[in-house]
């Protein structure tokens, strides 16, 4: 059964959605996890949740002309930026464990580097820390050397979760990485990555004896966006959220270290009747220069300081098609993506993916066009 909320406010419910994929890109679909503003171009990537989020596909939308190049029709395990270049890994081809992380340069891809690994290891995540390519693995933490020529094997002591979508960031400390991960109704949670030791820490909050009971519960709660906290070194923001059967939940929190501290949530009401207390859930964050931060729900885009006080509040505007994918350059500073991909772990439906555009980060009032 798909959500009132989510159909409702992103426009779903004017075609079927057999209709609507017969329209979807023909390389990506709507499986969206993840999106970059580069070089005038919306990069886009896929990915498969047959297998828990696994390797998929790239495409670009140019945004001057809205035409669309697809780069690689499979294997992309994650997408990044440093500065002005894209990062690229990938899988060498498909049922062989190695790995290639790509530069994008001069309208092509080149490559810095390689690496293996085993069936049990696989790639989850590719990171930039001051410049550098870091990829995360279930088992393992890999830094490449400043000369891209080898590679740094950091173990992992614990376990990383899977989930339809992993976000990552790490405070301006570069301390530690935190992991988010949503599996939308089987909840997901945070976990941290020491950069030294290899240690992953389960993040946890429950104030209740509840099952569900958080703030931050990784057997209810998804994350669904982690960043950098724009003022404090050693901290990130996390985006919780979940639509299902109707039922909305969601807050951002400020994480440091173990401690968890809810910042900001929004209201709603809904399920039976329409009158049930809720909280619109958040499927995204984004930097918006150093004192605030923009956040995405099912109903509107909306910009916080950095203690979490709303600043401006953008009803999120109809999603039109372009080459296959439906998006909206309406809003200031930000593209907004539809995707499917938490339809696999909810009923959600189609939900938001908030994509800066390439000045956001300094600009929190930017418009787009």
């Amino acid at each position: 059964m798909l959500s009132f909320l989510s159909v409702l406010v992103l426009g779903a419910a004017s075609q079927s959605p057999r209709k609507q994929r017969q329209q979807e890109d023909p390389v990506l679909g709507h499986r969206i996890a993840k999106g970059i503003v580069l070089d005038g171009k919306l990069w886009l990537r896929g990915t498969d949740v047959s297998r828990k989020g696994g390797p998929g596909e790239l495409i670009s939308v140019r945004l001057t002309d809205d035409s669309t190049s697809a780069h690689f029709q499979r294997g992309v395990v994650d997408i990044e930026k440093s500065g002005h270049d894209l990062w690229v890994l990938r899988q060498v081809a498909p049922d062989v464990h190695e790995f290639v992380v790509s530069i994008w340069r001069s309208g092509a891809f080149e490559d810095l580097a390689r690496f293996t690994s085993t069936d049990k290891d696989e790639p989850i995540v590719l990171l930039n820390s001051a410049g550098s390519p870091y990829v995360l693995s279930h088992d393992a933490l890999r830094v490449l050397s400043e000369g891209h020529h080898d590679w740094q094997l950091i173990a992992l002591k614990g376990q990383l979760r899977w989930g339809v979508q992993v976000s990552v960031a790490s405070p301006r400390s570069g301390k530690s990485i935190y992991v988010g991960v949503n599996r939308g109704e089987w909840g997901g949670g945070l976990q941290r990555v020491d950069v030294q030791t290899g240690v992953v820490t389960n993040v946890e909050r429950r104030d209740t004896k509840d099952l569900c009971g958080g703030p931050l519960n990784s057997d209810c709660d998804p994350v669904t966006g982690v960043i950098s906290d724009p003022q404090k070194d050693d901290c990130v923001l996390a985006a919780v959220g979940l639509v299902h059967l109707s039922i909305s939940k969601g807050q951002i929190l400020r994480v440091c270290g173990d401690r968890v501290t809810p910042i900001a949530e929004e209201p709603a009401t809904g399920g039976i009747g329409g009158k049930m207390k809720m909280t619109e859930a958040f499927y995204g964050l984004a930097p918006a220069g150093d004192s605030c931060f923009w956040g995405i729900t099912w109903r509107a885009l909306y910009r916080f300081a950095v203690d979490g006080k709303q600043e401006r509040v953008y009803p999120l505007p109809k999603l039109k098609p372009v080459s296959g994918v439906y998006l909206s350059r309406e809003l200031p500073g930000v593209i907004v993506v539809r995707t499917d991909v938490n339809w696999a772990v909810s009923t959600s439906g189609y939900t938001p993916l908030l994509v800066p555009l390439e000045d956001a980060q300094t600009q929190g009032e930017t418009s787009p066009r």
